[in-house]
């Protein structure tokens, strides 16, 4: 009952993200606009690289288009939601507001949780909704069972996950570095490349390909959306693969808190 009426009172943190895209809908509207020129100009190049080959690299042009769409609609869209308010820890730290972080009885690590979460089910709205339009359109398949729904929809959540934990690591690198703009645009590069967002994991190089199989980028993304078209058997292993990771950048998160808070140093306000 307590765990219950806790989450009702910080269901309002949650909402944040989206609360602030619903009051300014010019946003939504753009954000729409940019995930469907994305969606659309991927699904035009796949179909004219597939015009005279029937596969590629062990997929068919029905499961590269499916991917490129998923893949458009979790990375996309959780790189809009990113920087969305100014609550980020750099902001924060520049304006001395952070303070308010560490005196509230909210914990700084609890606040950022809530709200990850709100950012999380935000991009599993977006990706619902993109999913029934595309497959509306013909555009994306159908999974091929109602078990590789299911652990496509659990490998999702555990890809959600992981996105917080990177880019919460990325905001806490600045009570060392002020500023995280190098960092955040490093780690960008570095996640659209090796979590498949922009290109399959498939069609890397061999050697490309598999020390992407060690990070956590490519189990973000590539690894739900592979279990969806098919590409991936939907069983425990890239499950389980995902929640370890969740759980070493939980702990590595947990540990970076803890020193950022005896380092706290603030330049205004």
């Amino acid at each position: 009952m307590r765990a219950i009426e806790s989450a009702l009172r910080l269901a309002p943190v949650a909402g944040i993200v989206p609360t602030i895209e619903w009051r300014f809908r010019s946003r939504l509207v753009a954000s729409g606009l940019l995930v469907g020129t994305q969606v659309l100009l991927y699904v035009v190049l796949w179909r004219a690289l597939y015009a005279d080959v029937d596969t590629v690299a062990g997929l068919r042009v029905e499961q590269a288009v499916s991917y490129s769409v998923l893949a458009t609609l979790i990375g996309t869209t959780r790189v809009l939601t990113g920087g969305m308010t100014s609550e980020s820890m750099p902001s924060r730290l520049r304006d001395g507001s952070i303070l308010f972080w560490f005196t509230r009885p909210l914990s700084p690590r609890r606040y950022c949780f809530w709200r990850g979460l709100g950012e999380a089910l935000y991009c599993a709205a977006w990706l619902v909704a993109g999913v029934a339009i595309a497959a509306a359109c013909g555009v994306v398949s159908a999974p091929p069972g109602g078990r590789v729904a299911a652990v496509f929809a659990l490998s999702f959540l555990l890809g959600q996950a992981l996105l917080y934990y990177l880019g919460q690591l990325i905001e806490l690198a600045a009570f060392w570095t002020v500023t995280t703009y190098s960092v955040t645009r490093l780690y960008t590069f570095a996640y659209v490349l090796l979590s498949g967002a922009l290109i399959p994991v498939w069609f890397f190089p061999d050697w490309l390909r598999i020390a992407s199989g060690w990070l956590p980028f490519a189990a973000a993304i590539n690894t739900p959306v592979s279990i969806y078209v098919g590409r991936l058997a939907a069983g425990w292993g890239p499950l389980a693969v995902q929640a370890l990771w969740c759980v070493v950048l939980a702990g590595l998160a947990r540990l970076v808190w803890r020193r950022a808070a005896r380092r706290l140093q603030v330049f205004g306000g």
